[in-house]
């Protein structure tokens, strides 16, 4: 059975094929030099591609078959 990551295209990837740039952070340590790198960059579109453990509780969160109106906050 495929798990839902493998059927997510490469969004780093994506954003560079379109001209933008793309970053992947993969540990928390590297968050916020990540986000003040991406600051800096005034002329270009950055996505940013964060990897977080598919078991943690990362809010906000949206209930399978809900509506974004309904997320869960807390």
């Amino acid at each position: 059975a495929m798990s839902y990551m493998e059927s997510l295209p490469d969004f780093v990837r994506l954003a560079e094929a379109y001209g933008h740039v793309g970053m992947r952070i993969e540990k928390p340590e590297d968050v916020e030099g990540a986000i003040r790198e991406a600051m800096k960059m005034k002329d270009r579109l950055v996505f940013m591609d964060f990897i977080i453990d598919p078991e943690e509780n990362v809010y906000p969160m949206v209930p399978a078959g809900a509506g974004q109106n309904e997320m869960i906050l807390v």
